[in-house]
């Protein structure tokens, strides 16, 4: 009986062991290594608009297997383009438990990436590296060349297109005493309206390119154009503010001529002048002209009444005319025989 009870409990043991044993056999075929370090190399062409085929990754870190580029973004001027990595561990290694202090980038070009977002999933480790902006200190894919005043004494200033501009910024001188600034997506603005109200003198301009996240270039700087009696004559010579603030007989019986360009139209004087912010009476018809000089269309609340007036957006002869007696703006409004708005439909 006690033989008998001994048979049974070695059986139970070496059972027992038998499952232990194979158990340790299993995890020990299936633990992995932990990856203590990582060392990973980058090289790139740092560059607006930079793309995978531009940066190189490499690991010979032990239990590394490969380093792949996932994605570029973030890249345009003066920007700092992002640099997704992924890395793939060894069969008998895992990125699960390696320090992240231990993850280290060797930046090879030695202009200062850095790695800014680490993640990992057991075989797999996602590394995020940031670049050095594009621009690295240097303005010239935002340079502007080619500044050119216009043909036969023209005040229109045009300029060659600079890498990645979004816009410009234009700054006019007179005699080195700055008179506008302006800021254009096109590569060419009339300065026809100031230099008329400015008159004689040497006109400059200085232009620097602006790039879609505000990165500025440097300011490059045109000829002169010396503008003299004879070419201050032909652009319409200097301003006249006179008259009485209405139309009750400001300007009236001028004569002159209706001149067009790429603004819009304006009227010279005979005595070339011409007039700013006011009322003017040309041919018996009233016409209004903003602080420019041109000419004024659609609804107006004068600055001296502060009454509204129609003035015509029909082209053709009555362009900019102001109305009277009759229904205007698709009928909907009256305006009376002074040309105010007095009812609506």
């Amino acid at each position: 009986m006690i033989q008998r009870s001994l048979k049974k409990i070695a059986s139970v043991v070496l059972t027992a062991s038998m499952i232990l044993g194979m158990s340790s056999m299993a995890f020990a075929k299936n633990a992995k290594t932990v990856i203590q370090n990582v060392k990973i190399n980058i090289d790139y062409d740092l560059a607006p608009n930079m793309a995978a085929g531009n940066v190189d990754v490499d690991s010979d870190s032990t239990g590394v297997s490969e380093v792949k580029l996932s994605s570029i973004t973030n890249t345009d001027y003066g920007k700092k383009p992002k640099v997704t990595l992924k890395l793939k561990s060894d069969e008998d290694y895992t990125f699960k438990g390696t320090p992240s202090g231990n993850i280290q980038l060797n930046d090879k070009t030695g202009k200062g990436a850095t790695i800014t977002k680490i993640s990992t999933s057991g075989t797999n480790l996602s590394v995020t590296v940031t670049l050095p902006k594009t621009s690295a200190g240097d303005n010239s894919a935002l340079e502007v060349s080619d500044i050119n005043w216009g043909d036969d004494d023209s005040p229109v200033i045009s300029w060659n297109s600079a890498d990645y501009a979004s816009k410009y910024e234009v700054k006019l001188y007179r005699n080195n005493v700055i008179k506008d600034t302006v800021t254009t997506s096109g590569t060419s603005y009339d300065f026809r309206s100031k230099i008329r109200e400015n008159g004689k003198g040497s006109y400059t301009v200085k232009i620097r390119a602006i790039s879609s996240n505000n990165s500025k270039g440097n300011w490059t700087e045109s000829d002169e154009f010396d503008v003299d009696d004879d070419i201050l004559s032909n652009l319409g010579g200097q301003s006249n503010n006179g008259g009485n603030g209405g139309p009750n007989g400001s300007n009236s019986g001028n004569k002159g001529a209706w001149l067009k360009d790429n603004v819009g139209w304006w009227y010279i004087n005979a005595d070339r002048s011409y007039t700013t912010n006011n009322w003017q009476q040309i041919d018996g018809n009233w016409y209004y002209f903003d602080n420019r000089g041109y000419m004024v269309t659609g609804w107006l609340k004068s600055p001296y009444s502060g009454k509204w007036y129609w003035l015509s957006t029909e082209n053709g002869s009555n362009l900019g005319k102001m109305l009277t007696n009759q229904w205007v703006d698709n009928n909907r409004y009256f305006v009376n025989g002074e040309g105010v708005w007095t009812q609506s439909r």
